[in-house]
């Protein structure tokens, strides 16, 4: 991953953003896991852990007979996810920096696994390829993708939500002029062949959010909030931090007040095993 290419940053209030993001993508990863076949026992790599709440799904999977590393480039984001994982409640965890592309990862293990990741490199199939020589044969690859752009050309809410709409359009164009990938997700077929891996399965899914208690507002408030220093410097407009001071409450009371719904940004799954 390119220093520039992560439009979020990697801010203390970017790695709580990161865990309010694993709650609200929390099930979809667990379905991934037991789809592809992660199971007790297995020594699993996480690439690209952040504050590691992948990691911790891992671990939880694999049980305290298995093992989880995660790595990370950013020794703040590594830092970060050990003092969120106790050892007390997950003595099958740690956490290096490093770089897959890089050679860093010196071990083999059962799985490999990553979420929203690839997208913020510039060459994704180069870094699955990496990461992938440290699984051993037969092993596991699955890795979890936004495909963001899905949200731009078809239907997000029931009534419709200009706010909504708003919001996803300058999400896009953020996160798009930081060079990262919208379409991520279902590109996860030519990655995956581009590294050289077997033909994944793949699943594309998406919460659908509403109602006064939904998390869904605040991770999208944080995610803009995280996204304003790159996309200043790309002369993305439209959003700031005054405007987020009220973004949340007026996006909640939208939706609400219609008694609508709002589709939170898709992902695909996509899992193999190795030759």
């Amino acid at each position: 991953m390119s220093d520039d290419t992560y439009v979020l940053g990697h801010t203390d209030r970017e790695l709580d953003r990161l865990d309010l993001q694993g709650a609200l993508y929390r099930d979809v990863t667990r379905r991934a896991f037991a789809d592809a076949g992660l199971t007790t026992g297995m020594r699993v790599l996480d690439i690209g852990c952040g504050s590691g709440d992948v990691s911790r799904l891992a671990a939880q999977t694999v049980g305290e007979s298995g093992w989880v590393v995660g790595i990370d480039r950013d020794e703040g984001s590594v830092r970060s996810a050990r003092a969120r994982t106790p050892a007390d409640s997950y003595p099958n965890v740690s956490f290096e920096i490093g770089h897959a592309a890089r050679g860093d990862i010196k071990e083999t293990f059962d799985a490999l696994v990553g979420r929203f990741v690839l997208m913020h490199q510039d060459d994704p199939a180069g870094v699955l390829a990496a990461a992938a020589r440290s699984v051993r044969p037969r092993g596991i690859v699955v890795i979890i993708e936004s495909h963001m752009a899905a949200l731009l050309g078809s239907q997000h809410s029931v009534p419709h939500s200009p706010i909504y709409d708003e919001v996803v359009r300058w999400k896009c164009g953020a996160v798009k002029a930081a060079g990262a990938d919208i379409e991520a997700g279902l590109r996860l077929r030519q990655t995956f062949l581009g590294a050289g891996l077997s033909e994944p399965t793949m699943r594309l899914e998406s919460a659908v959010e509403g109602g006064a208690e939904s998390r869904y507002y605040r991770y999208v408030v944080e995610s803009i909030r995280s996204m304003l220093p790159q996309a200043a410097k790309a002369g993305i407009s439209g959003m700031t931090e005054d405007r987020l001071a009220h973004l949340e409450t007026q996006l909640r009371d939208e939706v609400v007040g219609e008694n609508g719904s709002i589709m939170a940004w898709p992902v695909v799954a996509a899992w193999c095993i190795i030759p």
